[in-house]
């Protein structure tokens, strides 16, 4: 499978959770992403297009881009605390695409930068599946595992 990942706004890379995924037999490309650019979605669609991944990963601000280029192609989306709801900046950019991509989430109850109550109404909106754990903004690697493994998501084709 080809698995593209798109880290947080705070975040950068390298990503133990694209590692994994990587080690899982995977073609994981994590995308640097540079969110002060004013044509960020631009470039990150562009790339997309071209990698053509099977499923989109994205944490956070990376969620956000995640969902919103998931529109735009089809592909599968994975998000983690994705900042749908509310964003520290938002970006000049066509909203919705042609696309309604299938979803599942992995928000923390504990999330004190993305509020879990906002996402996860905005997700029901959008008919993902969702799951809440005891964990904060950060998901950590063990959470990704157990909830990507639950899901069966790295046997998706």
């Amino acid at each position: 499978m080809k698995i593209l990942y798109f880290h947080g706004f705070e975040s950068s890379l390298p990503s133990s959770k694209a590692n994994w995924m990587g080690e899982q037999g995977h073609t994981v490309v994590s995308h640097l992403m540079n969110y002060e650019y004013e044509n960020s979605f631009e470039i990150a669609l562009k790339f997309t297009k071209s990698f053509n991944p099977d499923m989109i990963v994205g944490s956070s601000m990376g969620g956000y881009f995640a969902f919103r280029i998931g529109t735009h192609i089809s592909t599968k989306l994975v998000l983690l605390n994705p900042a749908l709801a509310k964003r520290t900046r938002d970006y000049n950019y066509p909203i919705n695409g042609e696309f309604k991509p299938k979803i599942w989430a992995l928000l923390g109850k504990n999330d004190e930068v993305v509020d879990p109550r906002n996402t996860t109404k905005k997700l029901k909106e959008l008919n993902a599946i969702i799951t809440i754990e005891d964990h904060g903004h950060r998901t950590p690697l063990d959470a990704f595992k157990d909830f990507i493994n639950k899901h069966g998501l790295l046997s998706l084709s």
